[in-house]
């Protein structure tokens, strides 16, 4: 049987495979009524022909057999074109949505790429009048006042300075205050005075701005994303997690009966006294909300006290220190979690 020439697309890739899928399961029904067909018609067959009597039955139950393995045949051999079909449509799509990962990858990093330059044409600029107002401030630093300023510094004098030094040492500062993570640092050339950044820096011909170090390469894999060359599967920065353990403070209150709590689920309580005592602030809290405790000092305050020393508490059970319902390391998890996902939600990102 001659292949079926694929038909021409009546819509969407996705709406060709769905037909064709439809095709699919179409054969596959019919495949199953000719097998029925065909195991009939061979039982009538092999029924005359036992009987051998009924030459013109024999006759058409053989017909019937042929057409119907002929109808079988036919329909095997559609399906199997439908599902060479079926394949490179499949094959087709997944091409497409590669492509369009690809495309989609290549043009997020020239967009990138973009941005940054139009940013940096900005920093540029700045960067420009900085230098101007720096050359401002040199000037403005006369020989009689450039001694002066060295006088004041906590590395000691530095009275041979020049006010150019003297300005860069100023500007410099300013950086480092203001945007610390230049990280400039005094180290200068040989050792000497200015402040320069540690870390080394690639520098480009002439004045041209160092953008071209960042921007250059991510065009260069765009492209070759693009092309199939690269992967998609792109590297991105990930702010690593601080630490989030909640470390409480103490306050100190006033005990005004005796009561427990426990540091850890599986510790000793600790037991308090009624007495002035220094305590975690969230179970101080706690101790004055269910009226076990005060933040200032109660008016029978000496009263109370008195009272607890006449009881004594040497050979009390711990039982008679009733627990107030507080573990430290419970509060200190539960606090840390909301940080956590406090911090999650904030930089978007999945817990």
């Amino acid at each position: 049987m001659a292949r079926a020439k694929p038909q021409p697309s009546t819509g969407t890739p996705d709406n060709d495979l769905a037909g064709l899928i439809r095709t699919r399961e179409n054969l596959q029904a019919r495949q199953v009524t000719l097998a029925a067909d065909t195991e009939k018609a061979m039982a009538e067959r092999r029924a005359l022909l036992i009987a051998g009597v009924d030459a013109a039955g024999i006759a058409d139950a053989e017909r019937r057999c042929r057409e119907a393995e002929s109808a079988a045949a036919g329909i095997a051999d559609a399906l199997s074109e439908v599902d060479r079909l079926i394949a490179e449509a499949e094959a087709r799509i997944e091409e497409a949505r590669q492509a369009d990962e690809r495309k989609s990858a290549a043009d997020r990093l020239e967009r990138d790429s973009h941005a940054i330059e139009s940013a940096a044409a900005k920093v540029r600029k700045v960067v420009d009048d900085l230098a101007k107002a720096n050359a401002a401030l040199a000037s403005a630093i006369s020989p009689v006042a450039a001694p002066l300023f060295g006088k004041r510094d906590m590395h000691g004098p530095r009275d041979g300075e020049a006010p150019e030094t003297i300005a860069a040492y100023i500007t410099g500062h300013m950086l480092a205050t203001t945007i610390p993570t230049i990280e400039v640092s005094e180290a200068g050339k040989n050792m000497g005075f200015g402040w320069v950044s540690p870390k080394p820096i690639e520098i480009t011909d002439g004045d041209a701005p160092a953008v071209p170090l960042l921007v250059a390469p991510m065009r260069e894999l765009a492209e070759r994303i693009r092309s199939g060359e690269a992967t998609t599967d792109l590297r991105a920065y990930v702010e690593p997690e601080p630490n989030f353990e909640v470390h409480p403070g103490e306050i100190r209150i006033y005990a005004l009966t005796r009561f427990s709590w426990k540091r850890r689920a599986d510790s000793v309580p600790d037991i308090v006294e009624v007495s002035h005592a220094s305590l975690p602030e969230p179970v101080a809290r706690l101790a004055i909300a269910q009226g076990v405790a005060s933040e200032t000092e109660p008016y029978n305050w000496r009263q109370l006290r008195e009272a607890s020393r006449a009881r004594g508490s040497q050979g009390i059970p711990v039982s008679q220190f009733p627990f107030i319902g507080f573990v430290l390391s419970d509060w200190v998890k539960g606090e840390t979690e909301k940080a956590r996902n406090a911090w999650l939600a904030e930089h978007d990102v999945a817990a």
